[in-house]
């Protein structure tokens, strides 16, 4: 899935992006990765963040990062 999120502010909050996932059979936890994709000329000189890897347990929780 890719989503666009636009310009963010350097000091802003930035915006509430929820995203339900359904996953066949009941597992017991699963990961998430998330990727940042630069696009339109845009320039990161610290690309050694632009990854995530998150371990999601089956809790009933409600997961924000």
């Amino acid at each position: 899935m890719m989503c666009r999120t636009g310009a963010l502010d350097a000091d802003g909050w930035g915006r509430e992006l929820a995203l339900g996932v359904w996953l066949r059979g009941r597992p017991a936890e699963v990961t998430l990765d998330i990727d940042t994709v630069w696009a339109a000329g845009a320039v990161d000189r610290d690309r050694g963040d632009d990854r995530q890897r998150l371990l999601v347990l089956d809790t009933g929780d409600t997961y924000s990062f």
